[in-house]
């Protein structure tokens, strides 16, 4: 990147800092009055006035279909922390890229039935991943993980599952459920060692929902377009080099399924804020979409 670039992304981020801290400081003055009460429904309160504010300003910093590759890169190389003297109020906001893996609701062609490629995407992945977990009923695991993405009881009496969501799997505690059936089911503790995180995404999906061709895993990359993952981690930097030029350089020419992966970053991201509140720690999370939010999960540290 050279002194121009460099000079711009700069001026980016102090512009954006700067008017989150503006921002955030106003919904400070109404927590204020949250302050004056006491108790965890307080601190819950708060926490969901301050998940109003960083969704407005996640709207006005990156709205619906725009291209805010700039902002998104500063976003995500450093915590957010604010202050607010007066009310002795402080937050730290975080966000990391959202669709970096594959959508675990792809494993329902229900949900894929104008792009199937995304279901052959999603089930090539998982039995990468299981092979390389070394499960002992990979048949089983997968047919637990689809019937839980697809909402649909098994053909089988010795599994109910305790809690029948509704259809999708929309977060990683969820799947977590589902591999704990299966750990009682088959006596398999391997299933615990698989971190799904760096192949799967947990989010809702429609047909638009693509994998962000920007920030998706180096693991993904290393199973999706068989290159070995060493190779992936030493050479991948999204920041030099795009997806199609990566690939160029490792000998696969073939073009990338744009209904599949986009060609710029999703405005998509996880992103998880925690606050004090009468010397307590709190925190909350949650997933923002091209102007829309959701998975909200407030936690107390």
């Amino acid at each position: 990147m050279d002194k121009r670039k460099r000079g711009i992304a700069l001026f980016i981020t102090l512009m954006v800092v700067a008017s989150i801290m503006s921002i955030v400081a106003v919904s400070f003055s109404y927590l204020e009055k949250a302050q004056k009460d006491a108790g965890q429904t307080s601190a819950i309160i708060q926490g969901n006035l301050l998940y109003k504010n960083t969704v407005d300003i996640l709207k006005l910093f990156f709205p619906a279909g725009s291209n805010n590759s700039d902002k998104l890169e500063m976003l995500y190389s450093m915590p957010l922390p604010i202050t607010e003297p007066k009310s002795g109020l402080s937050l730290t906001i975080s966000c990391q890229p959202l669709m970096r893996g594959v959508p675990i609701s792809w494993l329902d062609e229900s949900l894929t039935q104008k792009v199937p490629q995304k279901t052959t995407l999603a089930k090539k992945v998982l039995q990468v991943v299981m092979e390389e977990y070394e499960v002992e009923d990979p048949n089983l695991l997968e047919k637990l993980i689809v019937q839980a993405v697809s909402a649909k009881y098994l053909d089988n009496e010795e599994y109910k599952p305790r809690v029948r969501a509704k259809k999708g799997i929309v977060s990683k505690e969820q799947l977590n459920r589902v591999a704990i059936d299966y750990l009682f089911l088959a006596d398999d503790t391997k299933v615990l060692t698989i971190p799904w995180e760096k192949y799967f995404t947990f989010t809702t999906v429609d047909n638009r929902t693509k994998i962000d061709g920007v920030y998706l895993s180096a693991e993904l990359i290393s199973v999706a377009f068989d290159i070995p993952i060493e190779i992936v981690q030493d050479s991948w930097n999204p920041q030099e080099m795009t997806l199609v030029e990566f690939l160029k350089e490792n000998g696969i020419t073939e073009p990338i399924n744009k209904k599949i992966y986009s060609n710029k970053a999703l405005n998509a991201m996880h992103c998880e804020v925690t606050y004090t509140y009468k010397k307590n720690q709190y925190g909350f999370n949650f997933n923002y979409i091209e102007g829309r939010s959701g998975n909200f999960e407030f936690k107390r540290e």
